[in-house]
């Protein structure tokens, strides 16, 4: 049944016009019978037998090899192929008819192919293809990738089978799947099942819409990455992890202000944080005693931290944090980069109460940063950052590219005592030196910091 939808019958499985000549070439063996074991002229022992591999089949002096491999082997080089690709290797040989049961991988994309099935055609050999897989195989790495590209199904394209769906992921978590990607690009999705697993480290999810209740990952007590890109997160409270040390939000994430409060991130054992391209409000950093390397980027869109946004200026809201959401769960940090591209009201508000950054070596700044007329938002940073080692602005260029680079050097006699006595690398990089440019250069200028041209 599972091979109904994307595969051929057997019987029609033709051979090349070369194999066929061959054939017809080769002469016929007559039948020999095996010569009797005959002990060795020198030792008196019989003849050595020699070893095969498990479940490797006899090499093909002919050009077959990779059947002669053993079936570990095969089942890795099949986890690297799509689901439907995989099923059809049965039809190879009968060594081949069972492989793609015990493969380490699973890709089942919709998207796969040029015309891709319907709906129900790819929900049946999905349903086909868990259910036949073999149980007591090890599943090492998933993708469910689910998209469609009819602009009219584009947003509520799954239908009613949201139950299906989950169950499905369900399924393949029991399977104790190590690393797991689900994309799913159906903005009505509820992605409403906890994971309970004991063996997933990495899980990436792509356009997906999750609530309150399954950002607690405290029951995957070895989850070590977690990626969301494109997500939705709808009165999400807090997102945890004890194990978690690898933290990304990307690609215009969304976090709803509609529950009243920031989500609050709290991952003690996070190593590295990347917040960029996302709309609505930031989320609140916990403590992160245990972080080498951040970067964020402010929301496209969001409040602008008035004395009208509740969830900036309540204090019930924000109790503990001294109204420090961001840069407080920073400041352990030892390589840091901030950018602010639409709304440099939330680090303007985190420089009120900024902390120390004991650990900082490596700091990198755009021109937000000096934008203010007596660059309050660099020299607050600059002073407390007593180790920093490390300086980069990348000043007014679009994109990654800049045509101007300049490093700063110290003169000792005029060296200031109110920044980092380790500063020995400072960089700034444009597109063009005009007047924006010179006011930043003359204002490090102040520090002792002089710049000669790359």
């Amino acid at each position: 049944m599972l091979l109904q939808a994307y595969s051929c019958s057997p019987r029609t499985v033709q051979l090349p016009a070369e194999w066929w000549r061959r054939l017809l070439r080769a002469p016929a063996r007559p039948h020999r019978r095996p010569p009797a074991a005959t002990p060795h002229l020198f030792t008196g022992m019989p003849p050595r037998k020699r070893g095969k591999l498990d479940g490797a089949a006899s090499p093909d002096p002919g050009g077959d090899r990779i059947s002669a491999l053993p079936d570990d082997a095969l089942h890795h080089v099949l986890s690297f192929l799509p689901a439907e690709d995989a099923v059809r290797t049965c039809l190879l040989a009968r060594r081949w008819r069972h492989l793609w049961k015990s493969a380490t991988g699973l890709r089942i994309l919709f998207d796969h192919g040029n015309e891709p099935p319907s709906m129900e055609k790819f929900r049946q050999f999905v349903i086909h293809l868990l259910l036949l897989r073999k149980r007591d195989s090890s599943l090492h790495t998933c993708e469910l990738r689910l998209r469609d590209s009819s602009i009219h199904r584009r947003r509520h394209w799954l239908g009613d089978d949201e139950l299906g769906l989950n169950l499905w992921i369900r399924h393949i978590v029991d399977c104790e799947v190590r690393i797991l990607r689900l994309e799913i690009q159906d903005l009505y999705f509820i992605f409403d099942l906890p994971l309970v697993s004991q063996h997933l480290t990495t899980l990436a999810l792509v356009g997906v819409a999750l609530i309150d209740n399954l950002c607690n990952f405290s029951n995957c007590p070895n989850l070590e990455h977690l990626e969301f890109a494109e997500s939705t997160f709808s009165g999400v409270l807090e997102i945890s992890s004890k194990s978690l040390k690898y933290l990304s939000f990307s690609n215009y994430s969304y976090f709803d202000m509609g529950s009243h409060s920031h989500t609050l991130i709290c991952t003690p054992s996070l190593v590295s944080l990347r917040l960029d391209m996302h709309f609505c409000s930031l989320p609140v950093l916990d403590s992160m005693p245990s972080l080498k390397e951040a970067f964020l980027r402010d929301p496209i869109e969001g409040c602008d931290c008035d004395l009208d946004c509740y969830t900036c200026n309540d204090d019930d809201v924000l109790v503990g944090y001294n109204k420090c959401t961001l840069l407080q769960g920073l400041s352990k940090a030892e390589n840091l980069t901030l950018m602010s591209d639409y709304n440099w009201a939330y680090f303007c508000r985190d420089l009120e109460c900024c902390p120390t950054f004991n650990n900082l070596r490596t700091l990198l700044l755009n021109e937000w940063w000096c934008a203010h007329p007596d660059f309050y938002g660099l020299n607050c940073i600059l002073k407390h950052s007593p180790v920093l080692e490390k300086l980069t602005l990348d000043l007014f260029t679009k994109g990654p590219q800049h045509k101007v680079e300049m490093i700063g050097r110290y003169n000792q006699m005029e060296r200031s005592a109110t920044i980092s006595k380790d500063l020995k690398e400072i960089r700034v990089k444009c597109e063009v030196v005009n007047k924006k440019v010179y006011k930043v250069l003359k204002f490090l200028g102040t520090f002792g910091i002089h710049f000669l041209f790359k």
